[in-house]
């Protein structure tokens, strides 16, 4: 049996001072210069590791929320995001770090994951993409199927192969005032990044 892809997921908060937060496996550590804050990761095995960084941001410039995925060479550190902070505005941010290795030939695939082109493969349709500790994901996933409403759903917290196309695929959505949440839904036109009220975002996938 071969190895199977293993997800840790670290949830940080950094508050004003200086923290680092760590696994066995990645460090996360500021580096920080006037108003910019650079987010390092630290590589601490001596595999390639593929990393994917997610930051909510709040008092720093929106482009903080875009998501970074990299490939950290064996006992590397290497900066992900840098963050810019706003005059006169408090702030601070929580990270999602997921970190993937272990993928090899032998790794069982299902249906969900034999998605080439995410683009292409989900045109027309009401999608998902969620992470596996999210309950507002959990919350609409109920929703839709007590509704009877026809959905896919994507974890890419569970599918290393979906992460690069993920990225490329939301980069055509983004903007300098996006800020990404979860889950993100793509409403068979267009994307929809997270909700505050269950009974709202549903009229608007029923429509």
């Amino acid at each position: 049996m071969g190895n199977v892809l293993k997800v840790i997921i670290i949830f940080g908060m950094l508050l004003g001072s200086t923290m680092t937060a760590q696994n066995e496996k990645v460090v996360i550590s500021e580096k920080k210069a006037g108003k910019r804050l650079v987010l390092m990761a630290e590589n601490k095995t001596a595999d390639t590791l593929n990393v994917f960084l997610m930051v909510h941001a709040e008092g720093y410039r929106r482009s903080a929320d875009k998501p970074v995925l990299k490939d950290l060479p064996p006992f590397s550190k290497s900066p992900m995001i840098t963050l810019i902070e706003l005059t006169h505005v408090p702030s601070q941010y929580t990270y999602d770090l997921i970190v993937n290795e272990g993928l090899d030939n032998d790794v069982s695939i299902t249906h969900e994951k034999q998605v080439v082109d995410i683009e292409n493969g989900i045109k027309g349709k009401l999608v998902i993409f969620r992470l596996t500790n999210c309950d507002k994901c959990d919350a609409l996933e109920e929703h839709l199927m007590n509704q009877r409403i026809q959905h896919r759903v994507f974890d890419i917290a569970k599918d290393g192969a979906l992460y690069a196309q993920f990225m490329a695929f939301i980069d055509k959505e983004l903007t300098s005032e996006t800020r990404i949440r979860f889950p993100v839904i793509w409403n068979k036109t267009h994307t929809i990044f997270g909700f505050d009220d269950l009974e709202i975002v549903s009229t608007k996938l029923k429509n």
